[in-house]
């Protein structure tokens, strides 16, 4: 169990690198086509979709797979589109990536607060979780007009969300084996009671 949560740790903290280097990108260059921007952020997307529902289902006897599916699905529909039809970024993408990032944020509230008695700094992933629900409703609602705005308020965002998850990946990481505990005992629970 310790072993497949570092798997799933590492595999986060690569996805949230990359994110944040798309995400310095949109800061520095957001000038940059929002065409080319689109494919971009819609290839990382759909891949980053593909690996948030593997790893939902690599730990469905730990829990039950949810918010990881719908951010998963939801990340692979956004890419698509993004890849499809790259114009409309300016578009979907405040909508798409506040709601990305708000499922993001519910997935490590309820983390935080399913681990709190097992691991000593679950506070933090609850304090960081809520700071990232704060950056999807700034994004979902974004008071921005033009698409430069977009570009750079979104790039910021990004960068805000992954250093929030390499964080927390590494809390977690650091924290493998209370954390596989704690799941373990919380599904122990679960089937005890059915």
């Amino acid at each position: 169990m310790k072993d497949l949560f570092k798997r799933i740790t590492t595999s986060i903290l690569i996805s949230s690198i990359v994110a944040f280097i798309i995400g310095l990108i949109m800061v520095i260059v957001p000038n940059i086509s929002l065409q080319v921007i689109g494919i971009i952020v819609g290839i990382y997307a759909i891949v980053h979709g593909i690996v948030i529902i593997g790893m939902d289902f690599a730990v469905h006897n730990i829990y039950v797979p949810f918010y990881g599916i719908m951010s998963g699905i939801l990340s692979i529909i956004v890419g698509l589109i993004l890849v499809a039809m790259p114009g409309v970024l300016s578009t979907v993408f405040a909508i798409a990536l506040g709601i990305w990032i708000i499922l993001s944020s519910v997935n490590t509230i309820s983390i935080a607060v399913s681990t709190r008695k097992e691991v000593s700094n679950w506070y933090l992933l609850l304090l960081l979780g809520i700071i990232d629900m704060i950056c999807g409703i700034i994004i979902l609602f974004n008071p921005f007009a033009s698409s430069i705005s977009i570009v750079v308020l979104g790039g910021i965002i990004i960068m805000i969300h992954s250093v929030i998850n390499i964080v927390d990946m590494i809390m977690v990481k650091k924290d493998a084996k209370d954390v596989a505990k704690a799941f373990e005992s919380s599904i122990k629970g679960i089937k005890e009671a059915k």
